[in-house]
């Protein structure tokens, strides 16, 4: 019985509120404070992590698509290697194509991670690589 006398009471109290113009330009200015404000508090923690070489949220997203592009690129580079491979050495020279695949991935494999770390602009080429290396390593 107090619940429903209580609840009634508050909602009557909050539509008095609702139908207010002055509570509502009040909620819509302080809304606003807190968008600029949360804007504020977001700019500075960007530029305090490139002070302090920590990456961001877009640089491990950033990181994150390069490896998944990576991938890709090695995916399709193994499937011609397969290809050629098996064209140009069929029967019995197999495994000694394969371990010649595996120096030639590796060798694929640091040039491509030579070549982003050399087009990656910023301070976190070091964590960029060290996340590529152990990309590359759960791949193995």
């Amino acid at each position: 019985m107090f619940g429903q006398k209580s609840e009634a009471h508050l909602n009557k109290l909050i539509h008095k509120w609702l139908d207010d113009p002055d509570i509502i330009n009040l909620i819509k200015l302080g809304a606003k404070q807190h968008i600029r404000l949360m804007k504020l508090v977001r700019e500075y923690a960007d530029v305090l992590a490139t002070q302090l070489n920590i990456p961001t949220k877009d640089d491990v997203r950033n990181v994150a698509q390069l490896a998944i592009q990576i991938e890709e690129k090695l995916d399709d580079l193994e499937d011609k290697m397969l290809t050629i491979s098996k064209k140009a050495m069929p029967g019995s020279c197999q495994k000694k194509n394969s371990d010649s695949k595996e120096g030639e991935k590796e060798r694929l494999r640091k040039i491509l991670i030579e070549n982003i770390m050399v087009n990656q602009s910023g301070n976190n080429a070091l964590a960029m690589n060290k996340l590529l290396e152990s990309l590359m390593d759960r791949r193995r």
